[in-house]
């Protein structure tokens, strides 16, 4: 599998490393601890760091992504929607990408965030908190939230094969989730709750009713994200 996750145990977040085995190159998605953690696992299996990608602005935690392109001395690659200020390339819907000889489909999936994107690679779609294991992320952030989630789940993510496999950013109680780490699309297409919602009523009430507190500090968290 093109896929590692790595997992930071003590919040249930979980960042991937992306690889192409014939060009021994690799892209970090959604780094949240020391850098250096990513550093060694692609040196463990003989990987080169060639980027490093975000499929959103965080909410919950501050994002190592600057640190670990500044380590690594590669591009740093975020949502054009994040507005951020830092040095960066900027992905939008749609745009192709390649990690050495793998491409990479960018698919704008908001609701959660306004800048949400879907990474694809063959049979591997990483979701960020769009799709998370039973249920779909958050989306009371901004007030359009629900209803955009409920296109970019309904009209794009379930539009994928059953056979792909489903890799999203959090796992565990700690995230109010179980303990698995990934899933496919077939699977979630018949056991999410969310996604078993018959109508854009429905599922709009199912995201504004019932849901944990926001993240303390979120806008703040936000902003450090983005900003310089």
């Amino acid at each position: 599998m093109p896929v590692l996750p790595l997992a930071r145990e003590s919040t249930g977040c979980l960042s991937y490393l992306l690889g192409d085995g014939s060009s021994k190159e690799c892209v970090i998605i959604d780094p949240t601890q020391d850098p250096f953690v990513y550093d060694e696992a692609a040196r463990a299996h003989a990987l080169r760091i060639a980027g490093v990608w975000e499929t959103h602005t965080h909410a919950d935690h501050i994002s190592s992504a600057r640190a670990l392109a500044s380590l690594a001395k590669v591009p740093l690659q975020v949502p054009a929607k994040a507005g951020a200020t830092f040095p960066h390339m900027a992905i939008t819907d749609g745009a192709r990408l390649k990690v050495g000889d793998l491409d990479v489909k960018a698919i704008a999936t908001p609701g959660h965030t306004p800048d949400a994107m879907t990474f694809v690679a063959g049979d591997d779609a990483l979701v960020g908190d769009t799709l998370l294991i039973g249920t779909v992320g958050r989306a009371d952030f901004y007030p359009e939230g629900p209803t955009e989630l409920y296109h970019s789940v309904f009209d794009k993510l379930l539009r994928l094969s059953d056979t792909v496999r489903v890799h999203p950013c959090h796992f565990g109680p700690k995230q109010g989730l179980g303990p698995q780490r990934t899933t496919t699309m077939g699977h979630e297409r018949v056991a999410n709750e969310a996604l078993t919602q018959k109508t854009k009523e429905a599922f709009v009430l199912y995201m504004t009713e019932g849901w944990p507190p926001q993240p303390h500090g979120w806008k703040e968290i936000m902003w450090q994200n983005t900003h310089d």
